[in-house]
């Protein structure tokens, strides 16, 4: 005869396999197997949405008499769904019906405080009743979002309030915000010991460490792969807070490292004070880094390994964006990166190295020798590295030095703001026919531009090459596809900071040619020709 799960659960509890709030779970939670989940939840899904769309449409006219009819509609809602979820035993099905109604109802009251408020005392309304639909409905994953919700609009109502809208107070209000969590945090494992505080403060720290990486800004090489604009470029802090926030960060860093020393005696070996040195000179860096180093460490010495793990994957986000960074040339940037994953290749090595022998039955097992085909393979591909960045640099100094020089006028770049931070937007005149292309027409040929050079070295490229010779005194160069569009090598003039006066008279792009079309950019000219 089968025992009743609730039995099996409570004798588990009682003989110390499961823990206390075993029971609790099950019971708020219950157990279904993950595709029963998703399928039964799509079908809700698609079920509420016309449902909830009727719903609007019939009191769309009453709605738009009176804002303050919002109040009621949406708290009928909200409590309907709430009653249903509050539910120990609820099939499946119904669950997911009440929750689009959830939303649906609290999206209708968060309408209705921006109406009838300012945005940020609306925002405070939205985190309050996120906080009181959390307290209200036992389901984890909810609680979770909804202390996500709660942190983004209570943030968002401090920037709004404060009227510090920039970087500036957008970097204070998420170290508050990180705070306040790391005190709850403290109390609720010393003290409380909630389960609502508990997920309420998980989805706050999650937003927190979301909002550090979003105040970083694109990460290396992202901001190639996804078009952003000015945005993958980050802006440095006013020169009265970077100096403050560079320390905050490095001390933050320090106190991580330290804990995590405290914690895990392990950890007290020189390499790790060498790898704790490191992390402080990238947190001096990225001022958002100290941070999220202090997230990793508190909540990895605590085993909440998803928490650290989306911290950690922030740290990543945020060193990689040091590539972005203003305040230094791109040489620098690249040494800095470089010596970093040196020293870190080190700090591994010598933590390998100091390693403590494996125990098998009370004996030292022998350590595994290391494959002399996995030594081969590492040195061959570091040299294949080297080889093919080595024919890159050699293929365009040999063009450099080789090419005709040749200037192409600037077209101009809507918005016609040019200058980005440290680099310029691009434009050349080309044929009117290259804005016609599709970028993936071509295949694995590229389109080439045609046209005449004057006696002064200005090229006015006329027409797309067709494949027949060139007529005396053309010249043919290759197109670059860009953004779902063309170009001539690039759309951007990398410069240092501060240059920008410099090149704002640039009227001309200078090339360098081969016979082939391929062409390289190596500098500006102005409206008489100057090298600037």
């Amino acid at each position: 005869m089968k025992r009743p799960l609730n039995e099996i659960i409570a004798d588990a509890t009682a003989a110390g396999i499961l823990p206390s709030t075993a029971a609790t779970f099950i019971q708020h939670e219950g157990y279904r197997p993950w595709p029963v989940v998703l399928l039964t939840a799509l079908g809700a899904w698609l079920a509420a949405i016309p449902l909830m769309g009727i719903v609007f449409l019939s009191c769309g006219d009453l709605l738009g008499r009176d804002s303050r009819t919002l109040y009621p509609v949406s708290l009928v809602i909200c409590g309907a769904a709430v009653a249903i979820l509050r539910r120990a035993s609820l099939p499946l099905f119904i669950e997911q019906l009440a929750i689009p109604a959830l939303l649906a109802g609290a999206a209708t009251m968060s309408a209705a405080f921006y109406i009838d408020m300012s945005v940020g005392n609306g925002s405070v309304g939205v985190a309050l009743l996120a906080i009181i639909l959390a307290v209200l409905i036992p389901r984890t994953w909810l609680r979770v979002l909804l202390g996500a919700i709660s942190c983004a609009f209570i943030m968002t109502a401090i920037v709004t309030l404060a009227a510090n809208r920039d970087r500036d107070g957008f970097w204070m209000v998420v170290h508050g915000a990180m705070v306040v969590w790391l005190i709850t945090d403290f109390v609720q494992r010393q003290r409380l010991r909630s389960v609502l505080v508990d997920r309420l403060a998980t989805g706050w720290v999650l937003t927190i460490v979301a909002g550090l990486a979003l105040w970083t800004g694109m990460t290396f090489l992202a901001g190639a792969a996804i078009h952003s604009g000015s945005a993958s470029t980050m802006a440095p802090l006013s020169q009265v807070l970077a100096s403050f926030a560079q320390f905050a960060s490095a001390a933050l860093t320090l106190g991580a490292a330290a804990w995590l020393a405290m914690r895990w005696q392990a950890l007290r070996k020189p390499w790790y004070a060498l790898a704790a040195a490191v992390f402080t000179g990238l947190a001096v860096l990225m001022p958002s880094l100290g941070a999220v180093l202090t997230i990793l460490a508190v909540c990895a010495s605590s085993g909440r390994s998803g928490i650290a793990t989306a911290a950690g994957a922030a740290a990543a986000w945020m060193i990689g964006a040091l590539y972005y960074q203003l305040a230094y040339p791109l040489a620098t940037k690249a040494l800095i990166l470089i010596g970093a994953g040196a020293l870190f290749a080190l700090i591994a090595w010598l933590a390998i190295r100091d390693g403590a022998p494996l125990v098998r039955d009370g004996n030292a097992a022998p350590a595994p020798k290391e494959s002399g085909t996995g030594r081969i393979g590492i040195a061959l591909t570091a040299l294949a590295v080297v080889a093919i960045a080595n024919i890159g640099i050699w293929q365009k100094e040999s063009l450099i030095a080789n090419g005709r020089p040749v200037l192409v006028e600037l077209a101009p770049v809507d918005p016609r703001s040019l200058m980005q931070g440290d680099y310029m937007r691009l434009n050349f005149k080309l044929p009117q026919e290259v804005s016609q292309l599709d970028a993936g027409v071509a295949g694995s040929a590229r389109w080439k531009v045609a046209g005449k050079v004057d006696e002064k070295g200005v090229v006015e490229l006329t027409r797309l090459h067709d494949g027949k010779p060139l007529a005396p005194g053309e010249i043919m160069i290759e197109l670059t596809p860009r953004h779902g569009g063309h170009t001539l090598v690039t759309d951007a003039w990398y410069f240092q900071e501060g240059e920008g006066k410099r090149w704002e008279a640039a009227k001309y792009g200078e090339f360098r040619v081969d016979d082939k079309g391929k062409a390289l950019l190596v500098g500006m000219r102005g409206a008489n020709l100057e090298v600037l």
